[in-house]
C-alpha cells in the first residue's frame, strides 16, 4: 500500500463534486454518501463514508479517523450497487478524516462501468436539482 499519490492512473478519475475542487479536503460536502462492510460469514457494517471521485478502476474515500478500517472491504452505493475493494493509498485530511484511495477488485469491468455511470447520473440530477431550485 502506498502513501503517495501515484500519478499513473489505469482509468480517468470523474469527480463526484467539482466544487470540492476548490476547497480544502477538510471542509468539503460534496460527494456520494457509502456505507463500508466488512465481510465475515454475514456483511458487518465498518462506517459510513463519502464517495469524493469514482472510476472503473476504483473510488476516493473519506471515512472517520476514529474507524480501524481494514485493507479490504466492501463499498455499498445504494441496495443494487456495491463492489470490493482494496486500499492502496490511506492519507490523515483532519483529526477527524482519512482519505482512501480504493482499487476495485471485481474483474468485471462491465459492472464496474455500470456503478461509476450510475453514480455519475445521480451526481448530475442532484446538480440539476439544486441549480432549479
Amino acid at each position: 500500500m502506498s502513501n503517495q499519490s501515484d500519478t499513473k492512473r489505469s482509468y480517468k478519475r470523474w469527480n463526484l463534486n467539482l466544487k470540492d475542487n476548490y476547497e480544502p479536503e477538510s471542509v468539503q460536502l460534496g460527494g456520494v454518501g457509502v456505507q463500508l462492510l466488512r465481510r465475515c460469514f454475514i456483511d458487518i457494517p465498518l462506517c459510513h463514508g463519502v464517495a469524493k471521485d469514482i472510476s472503473v478502476g476504483g473510488v476516493g474515500l473519506l471515512v472517520p479517523a476514529e474507524k480501524a478500517i481494514p485493507d479490504k472491504f466492501i463499498v455499498v452505493f445504494d441496495k443494487a450497487n456495491r463492489l470490493t475493494g482494496k486500499v492502496t493509498y490511506r492519507r490523515e485530511v483532519s483529526d477527524k478524516l482519512v482519505f482512501l484511495g480504493v482499487e476495485w477488485i471485481s474483474k468485471n469491468e462491465r459492472l464496474r462501468s455500470d456503478i461509476v455511470n450510475h453514480l455519475q447520473l445521480q451526481a448530475q440530477l442532484k446538480k440539476a436539482k439544486k441549480t432549479n431550485a
